[in-house]
């Protein structure tokens, strides 16, 4: 084979069936992800609405995204204070 064939070959898009999909930690029902998803990545859950972050992407995994506002500040007033 030439290598016009294997890089042709290897930029193809996916089928509809090979999308990527992970399961929502609230309500279980599967979110789809885009091809390029990335870890770190945020969505919503079609069903619950829950705002999800990827976290792993073998297999892709979701988990809630960020914190509780109270700890984002705790941290901040935290920091300040080693300084």
């Amino acid at each position: 084979m030439n290598d016009d064939y294997l890089h042709s070959k290897s930029e193809t898009t996916r089928s509809p069936k090979s999308k990527l999909r992970a399961r929502c930690p609230s309500c279980s029902a599967w979110v789809p992800l885009r091809d390029a998803v990335e870890v770190w990545d945020l969505v919503e859950c079609p069903e619950c609405s829950t705002q999800l972050e990827v976290v792993d992407l073998r297999p892709p995994t979701l988990d809630y995204a960020g914190g509780a506002p109270d700890d984002d500040e705790d941290w901040d007033e935290e920091e300040e204070e080693w300084h």
